[in-house]
């Protein structure tokens, strides 16, 4: 039988710390995100349910783990956010999203301040699609967050597409 010295033993135990506190922050940060969006009254639709290849969202989609373990260490373990919609509260603050890391679609269907900073928004590396409803955003504000979000589809119902 093998034994190991209490410094190999100490090394391994700090490896695997290590290497499960990355999953365990992005955990942590994506259920304070969601938090944040149920204080809202917003809803958020996970990445498992949508299929990047059909781009069709399957409502009916499981995860590949048993229940009891999604249970015991919550859905933001093993899923990310994908799609956020806040349509229930005026939106003052978008900063808390910035803890959804891998969202990819905001729709934000309500008023918003006037005053609303969107950089939070630029944060969020995997953002694809924006969707502005009935916010009554000026042309100038939604220019000027198209070019603050040049990888994004900024899309507002009292406006136009850009070309």
């Amino acid at each position: 039988m093998k034994r190991f010295s209490l410094r190999t033993l100490l090394i391994a135990t700090s490896v695997i710390a290590v290497l499960m506190a990355l999953p365990i922050r992005r955990t942590i940060e994506q259920k304070r995100g969601r938090e944040w969006v149920a204080s809202q009254n917003g809803r958020v639709s996970f990445s498992h349910k949508y299929d990047a290849l059909t781009r069709q969202w399957d409502n009916n989609a499981s995860l590949p783990a048993p229940e009891w373990i999604i249970d015991t260490l919550g859905i933001d373990f093993f899923d990310t956010v994908d799609t956020v919609v806040l349509d229930n509260m005026e939106v003052k603050d978008l900063s808390p999203i910035t803890d959804l890391h891998s969202l990819r679609q905001l729709a934000i269907v309500i008023e918003i301040d006037d005053k609303l900073d969107f950089s939070p928004l630029a944060e969020l590396p995997k953002l694809r699609h924006l969707r502005l409803d009935y916010t009554d955003i000026s042309a100038e504000r939604l220019a000027t967050l198209r070019a603050l979000l040049p990888n994004v589809r900024v899309d507002a119902t009292n406006h136009p597409p850009p070309d």
